[in-house]
């Protein structure tokens, strides 16, 4: 990875399939009530830009979402509410919402290194067209604030970063499950997708010692409410060979229909709490579902 890959890439010409560039940053703060996930698209098969701020606050949703026509050079990640800013890369970085019912300003810096997916992999990113990708994630602090109705709350809380960019068309995917579980002392990562005729592992641990990569995931034993996933245990080993099993549970979720990567394709953000099985330690995250019933 270098500081560049922060920004914007080129995209090969012509496409003739989904090429995408995202990037995502969460917040999740018990405390003050409030959580949210903010994610930025750029579609660049439509030269569209998919903007979008999915918050909870005192248990109220408050959902933005907007398209907007791009062009090749787009000098900020901004459509003018939403905003990504990246101060430092790798390690400090600025997020604000100007919305019509509520704004945040959030300042994340860095809490563990960038684990960069396809560094040091010895398995490359799947060529197969729908996910052909470059990605990495990180581990954050974040603080700042959050106004709703006149009123600001503080925000001070871990938080979550994605960016990826390559083919992807989650369309041919059967389903996924991703964590990102925060600890106090470590953040684990893990993802498993269904390609139907295989089932693709990744994640890591991230410490002060630096990051450690998954190399198998398992989803058991889950939960479901009125057809919504609402638990799970996974377990991950990673390459130092130590096992990780996780459980999770809902305290909060949105439910995100994906009408445009397929008929019925829905993705369950669910915001939840974790424990360590093995440990008793507790933390918290996201616990995401991608589910395709034609798969």
């Amino acid at each position: 990875m270098q500081p560049q890959d922060e920004f914007v890439h080129e995209y090969p010409k012509p496409l003739d399939s989904h090429w995408k560039e995202n990037w995502y940053f969460n917040f999740i703060d018990r405390d003050a009530g409030a959580w949210g996930i903010n994610h930025v698209s750029l579609e660049r098969h439509k030269q569209t830009g998919r903007f979008t701020a999915l918050h909870v606050v005192d248990g109220k949703m408050l959902l933005y979402s907007n398209v907007i026509d791009i062009e090749d050079e787009l000098p900020e990640i901004t459509d003018g509410k939403l905003k990504f800013e990246f101060v430092e890369p790798e390690k400090r970085f600025r997020l604000t919402f100007n919305g019509p019912r509520h704004q945040v300003d959030l300042e994340y810096t860095a809490r563990f290194p960038v684990f960069d997916y396809e560094s040091g992999a010895k398995d490359k990113s799947d060529k197969r067209r729908e996910l052909s990708l470059n990605h990495y994630e990180q581990a954050l602090f974040c603080k700042g604030a959050l106004t709703l109705e006149g009123k600001e709350r503080t925000i001070d809380c871990f938080g979550h970063r994605d960016h990826s960019w390559g083919y992807r068309n989650e369309s041919k995917v059967g389903g996924w499950n991703w964590v990102a579980a925060q600890f106090p002392d470590k953040t684990i990562n893990m993802s498993l997708v269904d390609l139907g005729d295989k089932k693709l592992s990744s994640g890591f641990v991230s410490t002060t010692d630096g990051n450690a990569r998954i190399k198998k995931v398992s989803v058991a034993d889950t939960d479901f409410q009125n057809k919504c996933p609402t638990s799970s245990v996974f377990t991950a080993v990673d390459e130092q060979g130590r096992e990780w099993k996780l459980k999770s549970q809902k305290f909060s979720s949105l439910y995100l229909p994906m009408k445009e990567k397929g008929k019925g394709v829905v993705v369950h953000e669910n915001f939840a709490d974790y424990q360590n099985l093995d440990t008793g330690e507790t933390g918290v995250g996201i616990d995401e579902y991608l589910i395709n019933p034609d798969h």
